[in-house]
């Protein structure tokens, strides 16, 4: 069955839609990864304007992670001083980024650049979790590098421990920067950052990141509407929808095997979507569907999105946090009754 994409105004099958949230929820779920860095390229493929692809990225990111920054919330694991720090970062450096990708979309260059970020760091990453999978490789932490950052100055105190300000400014910079111009949650950035370079624990560093995130897409999702016309609130429901119930069963399914196995699957996984992403770079020069006012006609949602982009930014924040906390709360009850399934197996 297919439907317009009104935003980006481009027919796509609903069924193959969902199944794409679904695959790349799961492997989030049992991952623990961000799934933007495997949905992008995928968006891509099937002919949604980067631009589009980017921004809706984001705006699904702003309800996904309304149950986990309340349970972290909850849980004490969120520093809030810390956290305004990194959130007002996250601004700025969405800021330059959503700016950025405005430049290289009217110079007619973002595909390709937004394509060469996900060949590099993706072959990159998948590679280097391949070759360490292989070694058996354990991760240590970089004494000499923490040292450095002990001396920085403008010290700060937090709930989290003593440390420069420029830390957290500097994680939250980047980590908004790449949301704005990847499409990709900030967690592969602020997580690994926070445990490294400021000794947070894990649950505290996973807080802190969905305390950041939740603000920052917030912020993004409105940037991008109101300055890239790059948020289509269909696809992003969508995404929403399959992404959080495939969670569920990621989440299930990685309570079965080896944490080896699953760093293995993930180098292969971003190593194939690497390659994906240098073969579209490469050798698919197909034309891009340009997001413009031509697709106003006969098409009320993008109408408003280009008539009233305040407005429709702000629609989408709300209404991607309202249907994020009903489905959260589904894939809640569906997540308890899978758990009680299986220990009735193991008995």
């Amino acid at each position: 069955m297919e439907i317009l994409l009104p935003v980006a105004g481009v027919k796509v099958n609903v069924f193959i839609v969902l199944a794409l949230g679904l695959f790349v929820g799961f492997l989030s779920g049992l991952l623990g990864i961000g799934g933007g860095i495997i949905l992008n390229p995928a968006l891509i493929k099937l002919g949604i304007p980067p631009i589009v692809t980017v921004g809706t990225s984001v705006s699904q990111m702003v309800g996904a992670t309304v149950s986990g920054f309340l349970a972290h919330l909850k849980l004490k694991n969120i520093d809030v001083k810390l956290g305004i720090y990194m959130v007002v970062s996250g601004f700025i450096g969405g800021g330059v980024g959503v700016y950025i990708t405005r430049v290289l979309e009217d110079m007619g260059m973002f595909r390709e650049v937004l394509l060469g970020l996900y060949s590099f760091y993706l072959g990159f990453t998948g590679i280097t979790m391949l070759v360490d999978v292989i070694k058996g490789k354990k991760e240590k932490k970089q004494s000499k590098l923490l040292t450095a950052l002990s001396n920085l100055p403008l010290k700060v105190s937090f709930a989290s421990g003593t440390f420069s300000i420029f830390i957290p400014v500097g994680i939250g910079f980047v980590a908004g920067f790449l949301a704005a111009i990847m499409g990709v949650g900030g967690g592969f950035v602020i997580i690994p950052a926070l445990i490294y370079l400021a000794g947070f624990p894990v649950h505290k560093a996973v807080g802190m990141s969905l305390f950041q995130m939740i603000f920052v897409t917030s912020f993004l999702t409105y940037f991008h509407a109101t300055v890239n016309y790059g948020v289509d609130i269909v696809l992003s429901l969508l995404l929403m929808f399959g992404s959080s119930f495939g969670a569920v069963f990621g989440a299930a399914f990685g309570q079965k095997i080896k944490k080896e196995y699953t760093k293995l699957i993930l180098a292969i996984i971003v190593t194939a979507v690497a390659g994906l992403s240098m073969y579209q770079l490469f050798f698919e020069k197909k034309e891009v569907v340009k997001v413009g006012i031509d697709i106003l006609q006969n098409n009320l949602i993008a109408k408003f999105a280009y008539e009233h982009p305040s407005m429709y930014g702000i629609l989408t924040i709300v209404v991607s946090i309202i249907f994020g906390a009903i489905i959260s709360m589904l894939t809640h009850r569906l997540k308890v009754y899978i758990e009680i399934k299986l220990e009735q197996l193991k008995r």
